[in-house]
């Protein structure tokens, strides 16, 4: 052996141990973090390693949500949840990503989204203009001066294709325009007018637009409802709900009520029976027509016939549900921590 074959076969073996020790450390470091289930009776801590470095070996990741999904307590099966990676390949195949004929652009581009929901007498917030790279221009593709906007007042600007609020500012007046102007001198935004929340869920948290995520199905051209969970915004996330801005992520029973704990991401808690600011127990807070919701959602999906799952972001405003955005890339971990393991229902709607 060559001393330079010598020589790479030594890194790539050092690179392999400290690839082992880094992952050991981590998976260490989950077993650490809070339970959200501290009530419960827990498993070993020898059992959750072991059940940490056999979800690696099974799955080459890292179960990051293992607390969130209540693994640790005892009498919990790790093997009736869905890996993330094996989700993310199989959902992409079944949206038909990278297809001539997909249909996802219409989800992800939220200027197309808008005009589409829209042709098909289905409720979305009204937009009522586009950016693109410093230009400005209304609905209907006609450029005009920035001093149009000089009446606009309480709307949204948002990155055109953005995901989770990365993107989002609220703006207030002409002035709060002006001051984020340079922000958006390259890319692609749409501007969007605030929608009223229904004075109930304001009851919630006034603060932002709460939403429901609805995922639903549409296999065989019979779309179905997989499962639900309702975002509720906080003083922390200020005007938004996300989970990921340190909002609660909470799942929504049949009869709309919501289940009896919201789930914090884990570098803002762990979970709650209460909202912290509005002090309403979730348990006894009932989401207005989340029937309505529902059959909206199916009702949309039939016209995305070639995208086999949707997560839809829909607010409740006080003349009926209307829909912010629909996701093709929607986070399934919440959905499996606030509801329930979906292992075998998501292989049987993939299949």
């Amino acid at each position: 052996m060559s001393v330079l074959l010598f020589a790479k076969k030594i890194h790539r073996s050092l690179s392999n141990k400290r690839k082992v020790l880094s992952n050991l450390r981590a998976v260490r470091k989950i077993v650490s973090l809070p339970s959200y289930n501290a009530e419960k009776k827990l498993k070993s801590e020898r059992v959750m390693l072991n059940e940490n470095v056999k979800w690696l070996k099974k799955y080459h990741e890292l179960n990051v949500f293992y607390k969130l999904y209540g693994m640790d307590v005892e009498g919990s099966c790790i093997d009736e949840y869905i890996d993330y990676q094996s989700f993310m390949e199989t959902r992409n195949i079944a949206n038909r990503i990278g297809k001539i004929d997909s249909q996802v652009i219409l989800l992800r581009d939220k200027f197309l989204f808008f005009n589409y929901m829209k042709s098909n007498n289905l409720p979305v917030p009204d937009v009522f203009g586009f950016i693109s790279n410093d230009i400005l221009y209304d609905a209907q593709m006609n450029a005009v001066e920035w001093s149009a906007l000089s009446e606009e007042k309480e709307y949204f600007i948002k990155d055109i294709d953005g995901e989770c609020a990365s993107f989002v500012k609220k703006i207030k007046d002409y002035d709060a325009f002006l001051q984020i102007r340079d922000e958006i001198k390259k890319g692609r935004y749409i501007l969007q007018r605030k929608i009223e929340q229904s004075s109930k869920m304001n009851l919630l948290n006034s603060g932002s637009i709460n939403t429901l995520r609805i995922v639903t199905i549409n296999k065989n051209g019979n779309p179905y409802v997989l499962t639900s969970l309702l975002r509720v915004g906080t003083k922390k996330t200020g005007n938004v709900d996300n989970w990921a801005a340190g909002g609660i992520a909470v799942g929504v029973q049949k009869d709309g009520f919501l289940k009896e704990f919201g789930y914090f991401k884990p570098h803002y808690g762990t979970k709650t029976n209460i909202h912290p600011d509005s002090k309403i127990v979730l348990s006894q807070f009932k989401v207005p027509m989340f029937d309505s919701a529902l059959k909206m959602a199916c009702r949309a999906h039939k016209f995305f016939y070639n995208i086999r799952a949707i997560g839809w972001d829909i607010a409740i405003s006080e003349n009926g549900p209307v829909f912010i955005e629909g996701n093709d890339n929607w986070e399934i971990s919440l959905m499996q921590a606030c509801d329930r393991p979906l292992k075998k229902e998501w292989m049987i709607a993939v299949e």
